[in-house]
């Protein structure tokens, strides 16, 4: 399930830039299409995240990262509704300055802690 985990938010991202792009050259349909698109892959992130969480809560891991995987999940929701919101607000010609910095934020809690904190990240502990 890390795979699918993993390939989720990576495409989850690139359908970001695409869509983000498509929107900034006022292409509107295109750009509906694969925001509708982004949206399935962030129900993939969600379903695939929640059973790591189910994984680790079954295999004992998640007494001693309790903590930390708390701040992961809510920071990997975060980082879902900063890319939803970035799309909306872009679409709807509101500002978004403040979403990208979220997401840069959220972004870089969340690969801290998957991959070189919590114990089935790539990083050794």
């Amino acid at each position: 399930m890390i795979h699918l985990h993993i390939t989720s938010w990576v495409l989850a991202l690139i359908l970001f830039a695409v869509t983000y792009s498509l929107y900034k050259q006022d292409k509107q349909k295109p750009a509906k299409i694969s925001h509708m698109i982004t949206r399935v892959t962030y129900l993939l992130i969600i379903y695939s995240g929640g059973d790591l969480l189910y994984g680790y809560i079954t295999s004992g891991t998640w007494d001693a990262y309790m903590a930390e995987m708390i701040v992961k999940i809510a920071a990997g929701l975060w980082v879902v509704a900063c890319l939803e919101m970035l799309l909306v607000r872009y679409a709807k010609g509101k500002p978004i300055k403040g979403f990208f910095v979220q997401l840069i934020v959220a972004l870089v809690i969340v690969l801290a802690l998957g991959f070189g904190r919590l114990p089935w990240g790539l990083l050794p502990l």
